[in-house]
């Protein structure tokens, strides 16, 4: 049914982290309480046939979404616009750099990039240049059949910033996980350690995993490998044999 409902993009960049989100309290749940395993079910059939599943999808973009421009800020700017700034970066090689420069400001009208190792250039007016050929390029990029490697680390960074972006949400339900795990072992095992049932303890270690993993795994470093892989396969696009070698205009 997700398949279904979501393309390949939608499914993993979107809906992913936030099923991952509620990954801990759902199978706790059904380890602690497997009498309610049913309902969950049916549940969970019924939120999907009401369109839940959009909605998750919605809300994990939205979160990732909002941390973005704080990520972008922290890694010193969007990864492709650092590339395509200046050279002494490190992060292209002077002839690559040049060459796709040298791409970009044939194919869009008006562009013109700025050396911003020249003491005179204007930084803000260079940086806008960078992003409006970026903006030229991801649109040209689009065709998924043409650039796939673009659109695979394009998916790969969208799942890991959204990741970032629900983290909050997923670890307030893996600690409140916990909390209701402890409180139905109390009851069932009238206070006695050795009386808690083993899915209880199971169910305490996937909950203690869940807030390790949203709290050591999932931060900004872990998005950052993959947004700037992204920018490195959307630049090298400039090389791809789909483009024409000149222009129509020049041909």
């Amino acid at each position: 049914m997700i398949g279904n409902i979501f393309d390949p993009y939608d499914r993993k960049a979107r809906l992913y982290p936030a099923l991952l989100a509620m990954l801990v309290p759902v199978v706790a749940g059904l380890l602690i309480v497997p009498a309610y395993s049913n309902q969950v079910i049916n549940l969970t059939s019924t939120a999907v046939a009401l369109g839940g599943l959009m909605l998750l999808s919605s809300l994990g973009r939205e979160r990732g979404k909002r941390v973005e421009p704080g990520l972008f800020k922290e890694w010193g700017g969007a990864p492709t616009t650092q590339m395509l700034l200046q050279h002494q970066s490190g992060l292209l090689d002077h002839i690559t750099f040049q060459r796709y420069r040298r791409f970009l400001e044939m194919r869009i009208s008006g562009l013109k990039f700025t050396d911003v190792e020249d003491a005179s250039a204007d930084i803000k007016n260079a940086t806008v240049a960078c992003e409006s050929s970026i903006k030229w390029l991801r649109e040209a990029t689009r065709d998924t059949s043409k650039f796939p490697l673009v659109f695979s680390e394009l998916t790969n960074y969208g799942f890991r910033r959204n990741l970032l972006g629900v983290k909050p949400a997923a670890i307030f339900l893996s600690i409140a996980s916990l909390l209701v795990i402890g409180f139905h072992a109390c009851n069932v095992s009238g206070g006695l350690l050795s009386s808690v049932p083993v899915q209880s303890w199971l169910a305490t270690m996937i909950a203690i995993l869940g807030v390790l993993f949203w709290s050591f795994v999932v931060t900004s470093e872990f998005v950052k490998t993959t947004a700037f892989a992204y920018a490195t396969a959307l630049l090298a696009a400039c090389d791809s044999p789909n483009f024409p070698a000149f222009p129509p205009s020049l041909v």
